[in-house]
């Protein structure tokens, strides 16, 4: 399953993470669906990309589940 965190704002702009709770794979799969280059992965100890807001409501539109961050963090792969 592919998971998103709510908007924060930040300095550099408004942004949220995208995670998988399965596979890097599938989270790079879904990436690609919504438009996103594989240099936007970071590969941090939970990888994850970031999403404006406009890619976080196309993904949501697309079947990612809304989660809190507390929530992400626990599920996400590592």
């Amino acid at each position: 399953m592919i998971l998103v965190d709510p908007i924060r704002r930040h300095r550099s702009g408004e942004w949220c993470h995208m995670v998988s709770d399965e596979s890097v794979g599938e989270l790079h799969e879904f990436a690609a669906t919504i438009g996103l280059k594989r240099k936007a992965f970071q590969s941090t100890s939970r990888p994850h990309y970031d999403l404006r807001p406009s890619k976080r409501r196309l993904a949501v539109s697309m079947g990612a589940e809304e989660v809190g961050m507390r929530d992400l963090v626990r599920r996400a792969v590592r």
